[in-house]
């Protein structure tokens, strides 16, 4: 397990060790603070948030029931990364003229690959032309978990550029097969051993987005959930950024990050608005065959009285749904400034939540 911030790993004490912490808790305060420079442009030691205090306890079974989840969501054992916006449209480009020379011929100019942010042009016969549509760079995309996953193989391989590098590593695209009418689907349910990204869990996503390890006074109980993914037990407010909270049922989709004040406690953007996310979870047929992928988050089509709350689960199907995604990653081997910086960028992050 990876472990930031234990005293007795990295030695985050002593005198040193304190004015090393004060200085760059001080830095993490200004980054954390004045959020991005622009809309959508997260620079990249902004962009993952690390979830600590393994082993937390789920969220509690309490009215309402727990109807759409499959057990009381939330609890994880490790600590672990999480992208604090959407998958964009520039970062999706990378990824699909990457892998045009791979994909099925079939599938080459539909949005399930190329989002709803990328224009697919057929130049010749079979030969197909992949360039961003205007204002998609920095706004959430929404495609097929299958493609999902082949991003997420990628990323784990390298982003390597034979065919191998999409089609094994962490979700093995041999699997992806079935259909409700045969039964249900084949696709491998869960991520690979030694997988260094992945699509969040609903316990992964349910905990970067509602659990604040200082939800309470410490003399009440400390730890707790939030209703709704913006450090709140309140409703979101839809409208622009700066006027409103949120873009969910807005029929609009700003850059991400736009609502830079709306976070939930880890300091992820978007959790509401931008675009319903897929998750690794599975809801499974009595034969053990996938029967769809979960999702949760709200997309600009999405009535928020129901779904930005935290007892709220969507699913589609993995062959044919559209849906964003955001990435979930082990936490990388730093070197020991930037441990010492993750330890104060918590410290910091922690200061800035509050009790209800």
């Amino acid at each position: 397990m990876n472990v930031l911030c234990d005293h007795r790993v990295i030695g985050c004490h002593g005198v040193g060790g304190r004015l090393i912490q004060l200085v760059l808790g001080l830095a993490a305060l200004l980054m954390l603070t004045s959020g991005p420079s622009l809309a959508g442009t997260v620079p990249e030691s902004e962009r993952w948030a690390t979830i600590t205090h393994a082993g937390n306890a789920p969220y509690p079974t309490q009215p309402p029931p727990f109807s759409q989840y499959p057990y009381p969501p939330g609890r994880v054992d490790y600590e672990y990364q999480i992208s604090r916006t959407e998958t964009t449209g520039a970062e999706w480009l990378e990824f699909v003229q990457a892998y045009a020379p791979y994909v099925d011929p079939a599938l080459a100019g539909t949005s399930g690959f190329t989002s709803q942010r990328i224009r697919a042009t057929e130049t010749s016969p079979g030969v197909w032309q992949y360039e961003l549509r205007s204002g998609g760079a920095n706004r959430a995309i929404r495609v097929g978990w299958r493609f999902a996953a082949r991003y997420v193989n990628w990323l784990h391989n390298g982003k390597g550029t034979e065919q191998a590098a999409f089609e094994s590593g962490v979700y093995e695209s041999s699997t992806f097969g079935g259909s409700p009418s045969e039964g249900g689907f084949t696709d491998q349910v869960s991520r690979s051993e030694g997988a260094r990204y992945f699509l969040p869990t609903i316990d992964e996503w349910v905990k970067a987005a509602y659990y604040d390890p200082e939800r309470y006074p410490p003399e009440i109980g400390g730890p707790g959930y939030w209703l709704y993914p913006n450090s709140s037990d309140t409703e979101l407010i839809p409208g622009p950024p700066g006027v409103g909270q949120t873009s969910a049922g807005s029929m609009s989709t700003p850059e991400v990050a736009s609502y830079t004040n709306v976070q939930s406690p880890w300091g992820l953007w978007d959790l509401s608005g931008g675009q319903a996310e897929w998750l690794e979870t599975a809801a499974l047929n009595p034969n053990g065959t996938v029967s769809t992928r979960f999702q949760k988050g709200t997309r600009e089509l999405s009535p928020l009285l129901n779904q930005d709350h935290i007892d709220y689960l969507g699913a589609d199907f993995p062959s044919g749904g559209l849906v964003g995604f955001r990435l979930a990653r082990v936490i990388p081997s730093p070197g020991a400034a930037l441990v010492f910086l993750a330890c104060s960028a918590s410290v910091v992050l922690k200061r800035r939540r509050r009790y209800a």
